[in-house]
């Protein structure tokens, strides 16, 4: 760190020292107040940390952090030229706005990157996020439970402890959610939730694809509808193989009356958690 970044640090610590707590609300204590004159990012006066604040968010570093945060939050984990374009807006939109978030997000969702089939699936899904998902998608839950304090106890498993990062910095997303072990909690999670027949969700996806998919002797069409109705998810054609391979193991769905037995919904439940389990059911 060089002399004027420390000064710099100094004198945002030294403006920002009178305030404290009360109530949950900010409290200015003018006795503690360091009166002197201060240098901060460029800027020099007697400054407090209101004034600290305001010198920090008019800087266009603190814009591009932002809405680089905020695209890869909701758009993609990885930022190409388009997504720069996309940002770059973003920023202008931040300061046009006299600095509203809103203003961003709204930038964000209007474009037409976060409309585009490139930023499907560009994420890799948090943990809370692909817990809740899951489990809505199962149907899990019907009515408030204590029981979803397991649901909770899943997301620590995979690295995401609810109000609990691991430093102030936060959790370190994307690709650095999966390791070994968080990957394997995931898939046998999702896969444990969605080839549960008993489970509503999944009841209500194999009763769509009976009635959009009528000859389920078709392993390729039975597969594709499941994708269908799980999100639409898209999958790689090495993947979309090996599930008409795995429905293909399981023999024709067993029927009565055209609907799938007791048998057939397990038969369809199964490969419904096998698409759970792939690669591309942990993007966003």
């Amino acid at each position: 760190m060089g002399n004027a970044e420390y000064m710099s640090v100094r004198a945002s610590k030294d403006s920002i020292w009178p305030y404290g707590r009360i109530a949950w609300h900010y409290e200015y204590r003018a006795n503690d107040h360091d009166e002197s004159e201060k240098k901060f990012l460029g800027k020099e006066g007697n400054f407090n940390g209101e004034d600290i604040v305001d010198i920090i968010v008019a800087q266009e570093a603190t814009a591009n952090f932002l809405s680089t945060r905020l695209f890869q939050y909701f758009a993609s984990d990885e930022v190409d030229a388009d997504g720069e374009f996309v940002i770059s807006e973003m920023m202008q939109a931040y300061f046009e706005s006299g600095y509203k978030v809103s203003a961003v997000l709204r930038s964000l969702f209007n474009s037409d990157y976060f409309k585009s089939e490139k930023c499907m699936y560009s994420r890799v899904k948090g943990p809370v996020e692909s817990v809740v998902g899951t489990a809505r998608l199962a149907g899990t839950y019907q009515e408030p439970t204590l029981d979803v304090h397991s649901l909770w106890a899943q997301t620590m498993f995979m690295g995401q402890g609810l109000l609990a990062p691991p430093t102030v910095e936060g959790w370190h997303e994307g690709v650095e959610w999966i390791d070994s072990g968080s990957l394997v909690e995931r898939i046998n999670f999702a896969a444990k939730e969605l080839s549960d027949p008993t489970k509503e969700g999944v009841k209500d996806i194999i009763h769509r694809v009976t009635a959009a998919q009528k000859d389920l002797s078709d392993s390729e069409k039975l597969v594709d509808s499941c994708l269908d109705f799980m999100g639409p998810i898209q999958v790689e054609a090495d993947t979309r193989e090996g599930l008409i391979q795995f429905a293909e193991s399981q023999g024709v769905v067993r029927t009565e009356e055209g609907y799938p037995d007791q048998s057939g919904s397990t038969q369809i439940a199964r490969l419904i958690g096998m698409i759970a389990s792939t690669r591309e059911y942990q993007l966003a």
